[in-house]
Parts: structure tokens; C-alpha cells; sequence
């Protein structure tokens, strides 16, 4: 019996090994890393914006968990490719000036959810996303250009997204 249990602790012992070599030499490692933060500078152009605010929703702002670039069925939230065209609807029905209704909907959700759709999407600029007031408005002309002009610029809209953020503060969202 004592040689037959050698026999099986050399093979656990020579398994372990092998699995140990196969997982540190031919599996992806993969390192995770915190998002950047994109600093938005005065002078930046719509072009810019609008690269950097699709960049912020694919990684940082993780948007396409739940919205998806087309419309598809089982969606979870409205598509982004029509999204800009539908908030300026949204904005005209509510009487907003279309910079404004973009920020609300980014800040506080909860305001306005589309019909057909819950009411689970977090304010942006918190946590766990914690988008800054340059990289909100990035995504904000992202959104708009889906299917409307684009009306939010950096660093003038700067105070139509603080007026936002303030309401929301103000409700008790802080």
C-alpha cells in the first residue's frame, strides 16, 4: 500500500506541474487595469468630441453593457444608433433645449425612462463609471450625433451639464 501511495502523490504532484506549465506558458494573461481618465481641453473640435466620446462608451462609460448599437430584439435599453434623434423627440415633447435634455438623461435617468424600458441605467458621473465633466460632455455629443446635430461643445456646455448635475444633487441623487 505505502508504494502505490507514492505512485499517486508523483502523479498529483507531476499533474499540478504540467497544468501549472500549460496555464503560465500557452494560456492569455491578461492584466486588469483601471480606466483612463481623458482629459477634454479647451479648443477641442466636434471631431475630437465625437471620437472621444465614442471611446468613453465602449470602455469607460460602459454604455454597451446594456445599450446596443442597433436596434435588436430583447434589447435591455434604447440603441445607440438612433438614440440622438429620439432624445431631441424626448426633448421637444418635455419643452428642453435638446443640450439639456442630453445631460439630464446622462446625470439623472431616473427623470425620463423611454417607454418600453426599466429604469436601471446609474447616473454617469458617479460610480462605478465616475465620468468627469469633459469626458460627460464627450459622450453627450457621441449621443447626439446618432441621429441629430450636435449642440453640446466643450467647455460651452460646461454649464448646462453643471445646471444637471446640480437638479439631480438637488432631489437627494447625491
Amino acid at each position: 500500500m505505502k508504494g502505490g501511495g507514492l505512485k499517486l502523490l508523483a502523479v498529483v504532484i507531476g499533474l499540478n506541474i504540467f497544468f501549472t506549465y500549460i496555464g503560465l506558458y500557452f494560456l492569455p494573461q491578461s492584466e486588469s487595469q483601471p480606466p483612463k481618465t481623458i482629459k477634454i481641453e479647451k479648443g477641442v473640435t466636434v471631431d475630437e468630441l465625437l471620437s472621444l466620446g465614442e471611446e468613453i462608451s465602449f470602455s469607460k462609460g460602459q454604455c454597451m453593457v446594456c445599450h446596443p448599437m442597433k436596434a435588436e430584439t430583447g434589447m435591455r435599453a434604447p440603441a445607440i444608433s438612433t438614440i440622438g434623434g429620439e432624445m431631441v423627440k424626448s426633448a421637444k415633447e418635455r419643452n428642453m433645449k435638446p443640450e439639456a435634455y442630453v445631460f439630464e438623461a446622462l446625470v439623472n435617468p431616473a427623470e425620463y425612462v423611454q417607454k418600453g424600458f426599466e429604469n436601471m441605467m446609474p447616473p454617469i458621473h458617479k460610480s462605478p463609471t465616475s465620468l468627469n465633466e469633459g469626458e460627460l460632455i464627450a459622450v453627450a455629443a457621441f449621443l447626439q450625433s446618432k441621429g441629430s446635430q450636435v449642440t453640446v461643445s466643450y467647455p460651452e456646455s460646461l454649464e448646462a451639464l453643471k445646471e444637471q448635475i446640480a437638479k439631480e444633487a438637488k432631489k437627494g441623487g447625491s
